[in-house]
């Protein structure tokens, strides 16, 4: 059996990069509304790097807990699984950036302040 070919039409890549881009944009101007996270408080560049990095570990791995945690913490469950899936994907893509890019102290800031603060409240 022969692998089938994915093939777009011009059309289709014009709305799939005008989707993306739309969806970039409205993200960035989302997220300067979120208060930046607890390890640019660190004095040092090691101390920000270490944090940002653990900072990123703990949202990749504990990211998807947010799913069950927020239908508990809502009035209305259906408003929580909802929350609970956004914040399930933003902590989790949030914590891989974080990772990924821990050699260089820029923050990118996560709803609730990410899963370390999220139980807090």
């Amino acid at each position: 059996m022969k692998p089938r070919k994915i093939i777009f039409s011009l059309s289709r890549k014009r709305t799939l990069v005008a989707l993306v881009l739309f969806f970039i944009v409205s993200g960035v101007a989302y997220a300067g509304s979120f208060e930046p996270s607890d390890w640019t408080r660190e004095p040092t560049y090691l101390g920000k790097i270490s944090q940002k990095l653990g900072f990123g570990f703990l949202n990749i791995t504990a990211g998807w807990t947010a799913l069950f945690f927020e239908p508990c913490k809502d009035q209305n469950f259906f408003v929580g699984v909802g929350k609970g899936m956004g914040f399930m994907v933003t902590n989790t893509v949030g914590g891989v950036l974080h990772a990924a890019t821990f050699p260089i102290p820029l923050d990118i800031p996560l709803p609730n302040g990410g899963i370390a603060y999220e139980y807090k409240k």
